[in-house]
């Protein structure tokens, strides 16, 4: 009797176990008023894997049952999606509404719904090259006196400095448009006012940006984010050691 209670306990924990690291498909459909700009974006939280739906609002994406995924797009509300309380099975099919954002017309600030390919294009063309804000066709050789204006001039030399301020600030607020996003879609959680802070602390340069597609820049973001929680925490644990 106690054999056959063990053995049926064992098969318990065994079933249970297997269902909480079961893959499953999801199969979505995503409700929405037809609308050409929109980008269906899904997210695995506990992952932190990603991918792009379709169109047509529909996607299909393989999980863990008891994982949480993030279905969202630009000015809707982000979808928890999560099949651990459903009945166990391989695949599901679920249709979501998703819900449309309302801004505050009292708002100061207004941010322009942008498409996120559309922040992208603007990121590959950040950067400048010194040689279009200095006088072309200059020869060392030829004009000394005035190749080592050109490059000792103070002028010159606050010129150039002024076009690196302006691409430095074109770059921060490309980023801080990015980043409202990836608050929207619960990727971050970020307040605008620390949005500042959060992008020194990344210091990402404009190669950087330039070179990593959509989905490598979410990744660096939220494991950048990451960090940046923990900084206070790291300090206050240094500051208690050195006491």
């Amino acid at each position: 009797m106690l054999s056959r209670l063990s053995l049926i306990s064992l098969f318990f924990i065994i079933t249970i176990g297997q269902s909480f690291a079961q893959k499953v498909t999801i199969n979505g459909q995503v409700v929405h008023k037809e609308d050409p700009t929109f980008n269906l974006l899904i997210v695995n939280r506990n992952t932190s894997k990603g991918t792009f739906g379709e169109k047509d609002g529909s996607f299909k994406v393989m999980a863990n049952k008891n994982d949480t995924l993030l279905v969202g797009a630009i000015g809707y509300k982000t979808y928890k999606l999560s099949m651990q309380d459903s009945a166990l099975q391989n695949e599901y099919f679920v249709r979501i509404y998703l819900q449309p954002i309302s801004f505050d017309l009292k708002e100061v600030e207004v941010f322009p719904r942008r498409e996120l390919e559309s922040i992208q294009k603007d990121i590959r063309s950040l950067g400048y090259d010194e040689r279009d804000y200095v006088l072309t066709g200059i020869d060392a050789y030829m004009s000394p006196l005035t190749f080592l204006y050109q490059q000792l001039s103070r002028k010159e030399q606050l010129k150039r400095r002024a076009y690196e301020i302006i691409n430095e600030d074109r770059k921060r607020e490309l980023l801080k448009e990015l980043f409202i996003k990836y608050v929207n879609y619960d990727i971050i959680d970020l307040s605008r006012d620390e949005f500042d802070d959060f992008i020194d602390f990344i210091n990402v340069s404009d190669q950087q940006l330039m070179s990593m597609s959509q989905y490598d820049f979410v990744i660096f973001t939220k494991e950048r984010f990451e960090a940046f929680r923990r900084k206070p925490q790291r300090l206050l644990q240094d500051i208690n050691t050195h006491d």
